[in-house]
C-alpha cells in the first residue's frame, strides 16, 4: 500500500509499504479517507518537534472506513465510517488505572511516536475506534479529534454557562474551544488573536467580541468588555509566551486559566504576582481523555459544526503541497486536509 514517509525535516516521499495486519483480537485495520493536517505535523514537517523520530508517517486527526475486525472486536464491523482516537497508552501506571490515560507516563500519539494515518491502512484498537454518525463526512470526521481537545480544555477549566472567557488564538483549536464553549452557552467569549482574517472567522463562528492584540491593547480591552472585573476563565492555545504572560493579566479574582499550548522554551515567564493575589487556579490540558463519544454526539446531534474548520483539500499524493500550504503564513490556511 501507499504510505507517505518523512524521512527528514522538509522530505516527505511517497513509498510502498506492508499492509497491516490483524494480529490480536482486539485488533481493527481501517482504510483511512480523510486526515487533517495538525501543529504537530507541521512542527514534525520542519524538523522542529522534540518528541518526533525520523523516518515517520504523519497524521493523528483522521477517519477511514473499517476493513477488517479481530474476532473479538464487537464495536464496529467492516465497512463502517469511523474516526480513531490516536492516543497509546501503558495501561499499567498510576493515571492509566485511575483513568487518566491521557497523561500515561509512556503515552504514545499516532503520527508522533508511532506511525500515524497519511497512508492507505491504519490498525487501531478497537477501543479506540467510534463510528461516525449518519450523514456526517469523513473530512467531518477527521475534525472531531481537535474538536476533543476543545472539550478537554473546557474540561480542565471548569467551564460553565456563568462564565467569561477568554481564549488567546483563532487558530483551528481556539475555535474548537469556541464551539465548545458555545456548547456550554458561556455568558460571553473573547477571542483573542494578531490575525484579523482568523478574528473574521472566530465572529463567524460565534465569539461575542475579538481582540488584534498587535493592534489593541489587551488588557484594557477586555477589562471594559468584562465591566472591569476581568474573565472568569482563560484558555491559552497559541505557545506564544506573551500570549501567556498575558493570560494571568486579564483574569477576574479566583479566575481559571487552562494552558495547552506548548512553548519553543522550556522554561517561560508568568507573573506570579496575579496568581498568588487574585488566587487563580492554573490548570494543564493534555489532549483529552474520553471524549470521542461526547464530540461524536454533539456532531449527530447538529450542536457543533465542523465544516467550517476545513479551508484547503488536497489528495494523498499531494501532501508536499498540503503541508506547503498549511505552514506559509501568507495562504492564512485554517484546516488542511489530506483526502484519499
Amino acid at each position: 500500500m501507499k504510505a507517505v514517509v518523512l524521512k527528514k525535516a522538509y522530505d516527505l516521499e511517497m513509498v510502498d509499504v506492508a499492509e497491516p495486519v490483524i494480529q490480536e483480537s482486539d485488533d481493527v485495520i481501517i482504510k483511512v479517507k480523510s486526515v487533517g493536517i495538525c501543529g504537530s505535523d507541521m512542527l514534525g514537517y520542519q524538523g522542529k518537534h522534540e518528541l518526533l523520530t525520523f523516518p515517520r508517517v504523519l497524521g493523528h486527526e483522521f477517519s477511514g472506513v473499517v476493513d477488517a475486525v479481530g474476532k473479538g472486536v464487537k464495536n464496529v464491523k467492516p465497512g463502517d465510517a469511523v474516526v480513531v482516537e490516536p492516543l497509546i497508552s501503558c495501561g499499567k501506571c498510576d493515571p492509566c488505572r485511575n483513568g487518566d490515560y491521557n497523561v500515561c507516563v509512556d503515552l504514545k500519539v499516532f503520527g508522533v511516536h508511532v506511525d500515524g494515518a497519511c497512508q492507505e491502512k491504519v490498525l487501531a484498537k478497537a477501543d479506540k475506534v467510534f463510528k461516525l454518525p449518519p450523514g456526517a463526512t469523513f473530512q467531518e470526521g477527521a475534525m472531531v479529534e481537535p474538536l476533543c481537545v476543545g472539550l478537554e480544555v473546557s474540561r480542565r477549566g471548569k467551564l460553565t454557562i456563568e462564565d467569561n472567557l477568554v481564549i488567546f488564538s483563532a487558530g483551528a483549536i481556539g475555535l474548537c474551544a469556541l464551539k465548545v464553549a458555545k456548547c456550554y452557552r458561556v455568558r460571553k467569549v473573547i477571542s483573542i488573536d494578531i490575525d484579523d482574517d482568523r478574528l473574521k472567522t472566530a465572529k463567524d463562528m460565534g465569539a461575542d467580541y475579538t481582540i488584534n492584540s498587535s493592534k489593541e491593547n489587551v488588557i484594557d480591552r477586555v477589562m471594559e468588555l468584562t465591566d472591569g472585573k476581568g474573565a472568569s476563565v482563560v484558555m491559552e492555545a497559541t505557545g506564544v509566551e506573551q500570549a501567556l504572560a498575558q493570560c494571568f493579566t486579564v483574569t477576574a479574582y479566583r479566575a481559571r486559566v487552562a494552558i495547552l499550548g506548548f512553548y519553543k522554551s522550556q522554561m517561560v515567564e508568568i507573573p506570579p504576582l496575579h496568581i498568588v493575589k487574585k488566587e487563580l487556579d492554573v490548570y494543564g490540558s493534555r489532549v483529552y481523555r474520553g471524549r470521542f463519544p461526547l464530540a461524536l454526539d454533539l456532531l449527530a446531534k447538529g450542536e457543533v459544526y465542523l465544516k467550517d474548520l476545513i479551508s484547503h483539500e488536497f489528495p494523498l499524493d499531494q501532501m508536499e503541497q498540503a503541508m506547503k500550504t498549511a505552514i506559509d503564513p501568507k495562504v492564512k490556511s485554517l484546516k488542511v486536509v489530506i483526502n484519499l
